[in-house]
């Protein structure tokens, strides 16, 4: 079990490392930040001073075996439009996004849970009828759309939610709800198909025959194990509400990373993009890696 462990982690460093690498290299194909950054009518000694300055003049190479080198020292550089620390930019913008991706990934637990095990227990009932619709609507719909149709109905004739903006609990009502809608609808078609399955089992016609009430049958036995299947799903999930929050922000003009991250690339900022880049790719390569050892430690078969 140990071994298994140390090889996932071996796994997760190594694609750390290769993410590096790819955003890296990525941001640069996106031009010369100075275009953006220096006037128009800005000499050659200006563009090569500035160009040494922000040390864009070193080969692509020994850039990037100085920004590891800084990288895991803790130092995510500059930026270069702000001249502020990006690990201070980052700090800033966090608990925007990690407080609409918490109130997201409550509302996904508390809808799609009781959605999907019901719809499932219900299957080809009324209820299974609403959800499956539901459910296909929700996975399809652009979260732009969504998130525009609620500022105009909340926002816009109802009156009763604001429109956008950084602040109080009703700010972030509307921006939650958008980033949380297509999850979900995932998780509750997931779930539904797993649940049919367990519920579909022999030990569970076992149980029924014993005489176990049902509620028992189908949150402590059927959720445990149909859950499993969803466990991978979820892992995912929490890290795309955090990391996949860049619509939402900028249709609700919510300050969090998504909108740090737009900022950078529209000013060709390399460092804050790299770093925006490292945190949300740590984040799905820690939360992979939770979901791994979970599965190791719920599953005697892998251990």
């Amino acid at each position: 079990m140990a071994r298994l462990m140390l090889t996932r982690l071996g796994h997760a460093l190594f694609s750390m490392f290769a993410l590096l690498l790819l955003v890296f290299g990525m941001v640069r194909l996106t031009g010369d930040p100075l275009q953006v950054l220096l006037p128009e009518n800005a000499t050659e000694e200006q563009y090569q001073q500035a160009r040494q300055d922000l040390g864009l003049d070193d080969p692509v190479p020994v850039q990037f075996v100085t920004y590891v080198g800084n990288v895991a020292r803790g130092d995510l550089g500059d930026s270069i439009r702000l001249h502020t620390p990006v690990t201070e930019l980052i700090g800033q913008r966090i608990p925007p996004t990690l407080a609409m991706a918490s109130v997201a990934l409550g509302a996904v637990l508390v809808i799609g849970v009781p959605l999907g095990v019901f719809a499932a227990y219900w299957r080809n009932g009324r209820f299974d009828r609403f959800v499956r619709p539901f459910a296909a609507l929700g996975q399809s719909a652009p979260s732009f759309w969504v998130g525009l149709l609620l500022i105009l109905l909340f926002a816009v004739n109802l009156k009763v939610l604001p429109s956008g903006g950084y602040g109080g609990f009703d700010h972030l009502v509307l921006p939650a709800v958008t980033l949380a809608f297509g999850a979900v609808a995932g998780l509750t078609r997931l779930l539904r198909s797993s649940m049919i399955e367990v519920l579909n089992a022999d030990y569970v016609t076992f149980l029924r025959t014993k005489g176990l009430p049902e509620r028992k049958i189908l949150w402590k036995h059927g959720l445990r194990n149909g859950g499993l299947t969803a466990l991978t799903f979820m892992g995912v999930l929490t890290a795309s509400l955090f990391t996949g929050s860049v619509i939402a922000e900028t249709v609700f003009v919510w300050p969090g990373l998504g909108r740090l991250m737009i900022e950078a690339v529209n000013y060709r900022d390399f460092p804050v993009i790299q770093g925006v880049m490292l945190l949300f790719s740590a984040v799905y390569i820690v939360m992979n890696l939770i979901v791994d050892l979970l599965y190791i430690v719920l599953n005697p078969r892998l251990r």
